[in-house]
């Protein structure tokens, strides 16, 4: 599957689990006895009639966690796919590196510290965060793929650190938006 099929893939995933609420939230509206069966609270035991506010409350703060987490789930794939590219990226390097070292240093031509050169090149080990490999992609992508990435990153630390003020920043972008910023980006990088 390309790159642009996996990260269309989560998305369409996402559609599906929003279908699923959509069906779920329906029938627990139309069938109070459904709800007590997928809805936690406190009075389950005594099997008494969902409250409308209860429902809407549990269902509000479901689809924001389903739309959250998948948020999670594309920009963690986008990243995955980075760093494969980076790790193909340094692999063809070394490999030019190290042949043209070999080549010159046969020839008795100097090779000044010949044996070390490679490790100057980034590896996948050395890029740990997408924030990291934002800086490699700077060059490679558009300005507004960038600030687009940029934004994408500060809302996933956002998010992923409990959506604390110091860390990261909420954003405005919805999901389908970010699938096709990350799409423009892979195009981009190649």
């Amino acid at each position: 599957m390309s790159a642009k099929e996996t990260l269309e893939d989560v998305y369409q995933q996402y559609i599906s689990s929003q279908k699923i609420y959509d069906f779920a939230k329906n029938r627990t509206k139309r069938e109070p006895n459904f709800g007590i069966e997928i809805i936690p609270y406190p009075h389950k035991a005594k099997k008494t009639q969902l409250k409308s506010h209860i429902v809407d409350d549990y269902f509000d703060k479901l689809c924001t966690d389903i739309t959250e987490l998948y948020v999670l789930k594309i920009i963690t794939t986008f990243e995955k796919i980075v760093f494969d590219k980076i790790a193909d990226a340094y692999r063809i390097i070394e490999s030019v590196i190290t042949k043209e070292y070999r080549k010159r240093h046969s020839k008795q031509e100097p090779t000044t510290l010949h044996k070390s050169v490679t490790s100057l090149i980034k590896t996948k080990e050395d890029i740990f965060s997408l924030s990291g490999a934002k800086d490699i992609l700077e060059k490679q992508i558009s300005r507004d793929s960038l600030e687009n990435l940029t934004e994408i990153i500060e809302y996933r630390n956002w998010l992923s650190h409990g959506k604390r003020q110091d860390v990261g920043k909420d954003s405005t972008l919805t999901i389908e938006e970010i699938k096709d910023i990350l799409i423009k980006i892979v195009d981009e990088i190649g």
